[in-house]
């Protein structure tokens, strides 16, 4: 099938703000998104920005988006740079024009791989639903990697008790609502990165924009002590009744400290279940959440892990063996 003429695409320009939010509204109408978030997002990201690719029609107007946004990576010491993808949308107009690599939609993405991957990154990553999937196999070169890696436990039958002062103070425990990051938390990341192997490189620059300057979702993020010296962080987001938990850091020397920081937020909140998603990787973490009885479920949205390689050919089989990944690393937290 010939490509259709009347659609261009082309980057992002300063101007389409208007446009993106527009089609964002039409697109996903039981979300929100505002002109702050999409600055957030794609214009004061600290590692790059404005990588989005956008089709337009013969008349100028917005039918479809593919965007990302750059994550710095440690793959066994080795610097990587990859794409967080998020905010892929169309028109409900434009869904039925062209078929597989002609639609709308691939046309957007192979812009986007020629204008900021071929060359550029290791590869891109996201979470996609069922329905996406198979578009994103049989067309855009994506690997479906796992099924999403969901956690939860349920608190009404199996609630955390609450660790008080007393408990804590005598063994060292110290906990903090965190309202800024510094050098301590580079040199924690530098610490323990080599026990978690493969992960989105988390240090001060990294929380501090995708939590702490997040215009529009209230994050909180909790760090824990032993002895003053910090051992662990976790971000979380009270969604209803329930607790996400959206990120997590530990120090594997210290593995009662994820319990002792879930038993200091939980209780704090009146919620029916705590969940994320926390891949099986590393084994000592996942070995600490079900011990902390943790259970694995299918995700309520049937999200998967999806990687489209580029400059790293062999990234799917090295995310399915070594990624650490969490809600954090999705835009759906």
């Amino acid at each position: 099938m010939p490509v259709d003429a009347r659609f261009t695409s082309r980057p992002f320009n300063t101007g389409d703000e208007e446009q993106i939010l527009a089609l964002f509204a039409r697109a996903f109408p039981h979300a929100t998104r505002g002109i702050d978030h999409f600055r957030w997002e794609y214009q004061r990201n600290p590692f790059d920005n404005e990588r989005i690719s956008l089709t337009f029609d013969d008349a100028g107007r917005l039918v479809a988006q593919y965007a990302g946004y750059p994550v710095r990576m440690v793959d066994d010491g080795r610097d990587l740079v990859a794409h967080q993808i998020g905010d892929i949308m169309t028109d409900r107009s434009v869904r039925q024009v062209g078929r597989g690599p002609t639609s709308i939609l691939a046309r957007t993405a192979q812009h986007f791989y020629d204008a900021f991957c071929r060359g550029k990154v290791a590869f891109n990553y996201g979470f996609t639903t069922a329905a996406h999937r198979e578009l994103s196999v049989r067309f855009l070169g994506s690997d479906a990697v796992e099924p999403a890696a969901y956690r939860v436990r349920e608190l009404g039958r199996n609630p955390f008790p609450p660790i008080t002062r007393r408990e804590r103070w005598p063994r060292g425990w110290q906990l903090e609502l965190v309202k800024s990051v510094g050098i301590e938390f580079d040199r924690f990341f530098d610490r323990v990165a080599p026990a978690y192997r493969f992960l989105v490189r988390r240090d001060a620059r990294y929380l501090r924009w995708r939590y702490l300057e997040c215009p529009d979702v209230p994050y909180f993020l909790v760090a824990i002590r032993k002895w003053r010296r910090l051992v662990g962080w976790s971000v979380f987001g009270v969604r209803d009744a329930r607790l996400a938990w959206g990120d997590a850091l530990f120090d594997r020397r210290y593995p009662e400290a994820v319990g002792v920081l879930l038993r200091h937020v939980v209780p704090s909140y009146p919620v029916d279940r705590i969940d994320g998603w926390f891949s099986r990787r590393p084994a000592w973490f996942d070995a600490i959440l079900r011990e902390l009885q943790f259970e694995s479920r299918p995700d309520p949205q049937d999200l998967s892990l999806m990687c489209v390689p580029f400059e790293l050919p062999d990234a799917s089989a090295r995310i399915l063996e070594g990624l650490y990944y969490t809600y954090g690393d999705g835009d759906l937290f």
